[in-house]
């Protein structure tokens, strides 16, 4: 289980690996840092999990009591707390919308024009280019949404049904390393 004390030794090796990166841009150094990040990313979670009343929730949902606001805090942390998070620190959103606009523009220039080889790789790069942006507005919406069904879903008493059901996923969630 991954302590905090943890977490700040990977935040230095993972800035230390982006110094690299920055003075020599291999896709090889580019790899490390993408599994320092990971590893840091599964660390942080970890830390969380040890730092929550995971228990005691548990325990209550199982017996279908009434949740306390800690309680449901909690909750929505585990459930959503990685979507809420997302959402209030991204902030290319508007950008990833006005380049996927740009590059439809673009390729609604080539429409109306003859499509020769020349004109056919600029479309294939400007397919690549909103390849490129598509997945993180996906994301951020699918993101978006989650965070919004559990706040619809939370708003009033949650019923044996809901408690079996959210019973299942926090279990679930503590032993999935994705989570």
């Amino acid at each position: 289980m991954a302590d905090v004390q943890q977490v700040n030794t990977n935040i230095t090796k993972t800035l230390e690996t982006v110094s690299r990166c920055e003075q020599s841009e291999t896709t090889d150094n580019y790899e490390v840092l993408s599994d320092r990040v990971e590893e840091l990313r599964d660390q942080a979670s970890e830390a969380f999990h040890s730092k929550v009343d995971i228990a005691s929730l548990l325990v209550r949902l199982e017996k279908n009591q009434a949740l306390t606001p800690s309680d449901l805090r909690t909750l929505e942390l585990l459930i959503v707390g990685d979507a809420e998070y997302y959402l209030k620190y991204e902030t290319q959103f508007d950008n990833w919308k006005s380049e996927l606009k740009r590059v439809m523009a673009e390729i609604d220039k080539l429409r109306s024009s003859q499509l020769d080889v020349d004109g056919l790789m600029h479309l294939q790069a400007l397919c690549r280019e909103a390849q490129r942006v598509l997945p993180e507005i996906f994301y951020y919406l699918d993101q978006k949404e989650r965070a919004s069904k559990f706040q619809a879903a939370t708003r009033g008493p949650i019923d044996a049904e809901g408690a079996k059901f959210l019973t299942e996923i926090v279990r679930k969630m503590l032993t999935s390393k994705e989570m």
